[in-house]
């Protein structure tokens, strides 16, 4: 086994891998937070991914009592998730487990902040998918010590940050992209950490490559020009590093002044609808992630009720004016300083 280490904002992480093809993905997704001088000795999540030949090498033996939680399609980790990929969850005395058919098995220690990882073949699996599961496995152990997230963009304005929750399809990256490169400095493309600072909720970055669909690069002439260096090929979407075509660096934790709920909308201009905090709490829970720890729920649910009201929630009505969502935005964010 060959160890990384991490560092995420006081956590320790741990991740070993027995093969490098189960290393480089999450190489890639926290490459911001690797420290190769290794980390202070002291508490840390741990986590491992072994490669398994079949699901009979899996070394888990399921009790009698175990119960299941939940069973779908795989569609949990927003804009990474892979859709239609059949899985269920158990809880065995305690550990969580995530079953994932013809891939293998996440099983998930939260008590001993501790998770392993049984890939069938890896070798044979899209790298994004391997990010996917380990993702999972890592937001599993975070939540449990405050650090929560949800399916959002996010971007820094003058120590004030902006989330974007939203589905695919819903303009969500294109609205983060308009206000990227007019300046704003980017957070994440798809998973903002949130923590309760005690006097509000602050947000966190978690920067990762920021995927894009063909339609999404047509809107915008810099990513139509850009070289195959800069804007990669990737299945099903591509990808581009806010730093390679924004000269914004990536911002710092702040506290958000503003939540978007986008959807597009036939129409010349862009607008927005305030709305009140009940219905902005029930739009921003479906893009928290499944919880199954009561407790944890509890204490997610808490946070994301207390982001809500430290904030302004608008449903931006996304017309054609895509360029310019920034002069409607940028005053409103400033007016609230």
């Amino acid at each position: 086994m060959t160890e990384y280490c991490y560092s995420l904002y006081g956590t320790a992480v741990r991740y070993e891998a027995d093969v490098p093809v189960l290393a480089d993905p999450v190489n890639e997704l926290l490459r911001h937070f690797r420290r190769d001088d290794g980390l202070e000795s002291g508490p840390a999540l741990a986590l491992r991914f072994h490669q398994v030949k079949d699901r009979e090498s899996v070394p888990l033996t399921i009790s009698a009592s175990v119960r299941q939680l939940a069973s779908g399609t795989g569609e949990a980790v927003g804009d990474r998730r892979a859709t239609g990929l059949p899985y269920r969850v158990l809880l065995d005395q305690g550990i969580l487990i995530a079953e994932f058919d013809g891939i293998g098995v996440l099983v998930i220690d939260g008590a001993q902040s501790r998770a392993d990882g049984y890939l069938i073949n890896p070798d044979r699996l899209p790298s994004n998918l391997i990010e996917y599961l380990f993702h999972l496995a890592l937001i599993e152990l975070l939540r449990r010590g405050g650090l929560y997230t949800i399916h959002a963009t996010a971007l820094e304005h003058n120590g004030r940050a902006i989330l974007i929750p939203g589905n695919s399809g819903r303009g969500k990256t294109t609205s983060f992209i308009s206000l990227l490169r007019s300046g704003y400095r980017y957070l994440s493309d798809d998973h903002p950490l949130l923590q309760d600072s005690g006097a509000h909720v602050e947000v966190l970055p978690f920067p990762i490559k920021i995927n894009v669909t063909d339609a999404t690069v047509q809107f915008f002439p810099e990513l139509r020009s850009a070289s195959e260096q800069v804007l990669h090929p990737g299945v099903p979407k591509r990808f581009f590093y806010a730093e390679d075509l924004y000269p914004t660096a990536v911002g710092e934790r702040c506290s958000p002044a503003m939540v978007l709920f986008p959807h597009v909308v036939d129409a010349p201009q862009s607008h927005l609808e305030l709305l009140p905090k009940s219905r902005a709490l029930e739009a921003l829970l479906p893009q928290a992630l499944l919880v199954y720890d009561q407790e944890v729920a509890r204490r997610e649910f808490k946070v994301l009720a207390k982001l809500v009201q430290q904030v302004d929630c608008y449903r931006l009505h996304f017309g054609r004016d895509i360029l310019d969502l920034p002069k409607l935005i940028t005053p409103l964010l400033e007016k609230g300083r």
